[in-house]
């Protein structure tokens, strides 16, 4: 039997280099506070992974460039040197399990998923492998969503500024981003303003961790004509924690 909890939203080529990847909804059935993402609140879940192998495997052989393009977080390409905040042992892990195991029906209707609900778009993997109209479809009745992308540099900004923000790693990301029109969510190392208009993600622990993103909602590009951008610390598990200083060499190094 299907699980009800999930659904597969659609299967195709990835935007960044062909690959065989899904899209999968999760937190469709009910939802468990206890066992929520104390940071994002119950939100409808989506996870690009890759289609033919688990999400262990495509990092350790570098075919998380699928879903992850050229994301500084993903390391070092094999595993190691990681600073993105995802425990792929968890959420990404199971998801892939329960989508090989065919325990997920395909949605029919986008919107029936979305409707009513706050969507995270991009729980792990970045929207722009995926089609927008995809993404469109999902959210069309929903109360919102949030979303965020590192290949805003490779992408068409009038088709994606207002669906997702910007992912940027340093003051010159940011300013880069922002001459595209678009908002920014800027996780760095580098965490004080680098404008008036830039603001402490109030569901950082760092902010009190005052709201949820189910509460706040900000994060969803130029979807609300909102003009403020955000920054976050660094954060993650002691693992991502641990390859902090290689973050900073590798922004470094970038120039």
């Amino acid at each position: 039997m299907a699980n009800p909890n999930g659904a597969i939203l659609w299967r195709g080529r990835s935007l960044i280099d062909g690959a065989a990847i899904v899209v999968v909804a999760i937190g469709l059935a009910q939802f468990n506070a206890k066992k929520s993402n104390r940071k994002t609140g119950a939100m409808v879940q989506t996870y690009i992974l890759c289609a033919d192998r688990s999400p262990v495997e495509a990092i350790r052989s570098g075919a998380d460039a699928s879903i992850c393009g050229a994301c500084i977080h993903r390391g070092n390409g094999d595993g190691s040197g990681r600073t993105c905040y995802v425990n792929i042992g968890q959420g990404p892990t199971v998801v892939y399990k329960q989508y090989r195991a065919g325990a997920y029906a395909t949605a029919q209707d986008l919107a029936s998923i979305g409707r009513g609900r706050m969507v995270r778009l991009g729980t792990y993997g970045d929207p722009a492998a995926v089609p927008a109209y995809v993404w469109h479809q999902l959210i069309v009745d929903a109360k919102g969503h949030t979303g965020y992308t590192h290949q805003w540099r490779n992408i068409d900004a009038r088709v994606w500024r207002n669906l997702v923000m910007a992912s940027a790693d340093d003051a010159r990301d940011a300013r880069d981003a922002w001459s595209l029109g678009y908002r920014t969510f800027r996780i760095s190392r580098d965490v004080g303003k680098v404008a008036p208009f830039e603001v402490l993600c109030p569901a950082s622990k760092e902010a009190g961790a005052k709201v949820t993103c189910k509460a706040c909602g900000s994060c969803n590009g130029m979807a609300t004509q909102r003009r403020g951008s955000v920054y976050i610390p660094l954060h993650g598990g002691m693992a991502t924690m641990a390859n902090a200083k290689q973050f900073d060499a590798r922004i470094i190094a970038r120039g």
